[in-house]
């Protein structure tokens, strides 16, 4: 991979922003493409991403198979790839404004997390996972459990 080419397109993200918070340089596992996808949504919405890789979440990259569900596209050892941020927008833009963009993304893995993620101390309204699994899902937490589109 050359990661120099795909940083000469990415206007909006740093490397960092995509490491695992406890292992530096982690982001070069992630597929680039994940990146240049969230690149694509961040130029087409006009709207500020933040990632959550950040406070010790590990909502990018995560080297070690802890924090997140067995087979997770976060994992570097993913057998389809490490391809899985979870973020949300800056913006007042409303909740189905911002579910719309993400879900005309070409993501092919959704989660939409409604009322259920706190960010530096206050509940945001809504917020993303994607990823780039090989058959195509939507999905949402609500009372703790995961409920999918598609079955």
């Amino acid at each position: 991979m050359d990661w120099k080419k795909v940083w000469s397109v990415v206007e909006w993200f740093d490397p960092w922003e995509f490491d695992d918070p406890e292992v530096k340089n982690s982001w070069q596992y992630i597929d680039y493409k994940t990146i240049l996808g969230l690149e694509w949504i961040r130029k087409n919405t006009g709207w500020p991403i933040e990632t959550h890789n950040q406070y010790g979440l590990r909502g990018c990259v995560c080297v070690k198979p802890t924090g997140h569900s067995n087979g997770s596209f976060h994992y570097i050892d993913n057998p389809e790839g490490c391809s899985a941020i979870d973020w949300h927008f800056v913006t007042d833009a409303a909740p189905r404004e911002q579910a719309r963009h993400v879900l005309q993304s070409g993501f092919s893995g959704i989660g939409v997390y409604q009322d259920e993620w706190k960010w530096k101390g206050r509940l945001l309204p809504i917020a993303f996972h994607t990823d780039r699994r090989k058959w195509y899902q939507v999905w949402k937490k609500e009372a703790g459990e995961y409920i999918y589109l598609l079955k």
